[in-house]
């Protein structure tokens, strides 16, 4: 399964964005960072619709390769 990590930027609560996307999130600089595995493309754009509805700044997205999952 591909696995992609979140950008978000701004006064997020790390705990929140877990709650609501599933996806591990831990604290970066300004921002949050989120990641997780998606099963397919569906997936991946519901998780940034969820984002959109949240109000949440969506900076970045990545889709990591097996070697870069932590």
């Amino acid at each position: 399964m591909p696995y992609y990590e979140f950008t978000l930027s701004g006064d997020v609560d790390p705990a929140a964005v877990e709650r609501a996307t599933g996806l591990h999130c831990t604290a970066a600089g300004l921002g949050v960072r989120a990641g997780g595995e998606l099963v397919d493309r569906a997936a991946l754009y519901g998780i940034i619709e969820r984002m959109y509805r949240l109000g949440l700044d969506l900076v970045a997205v990545e889709r990591r390769s097996a070697s870069h999952v932590p």
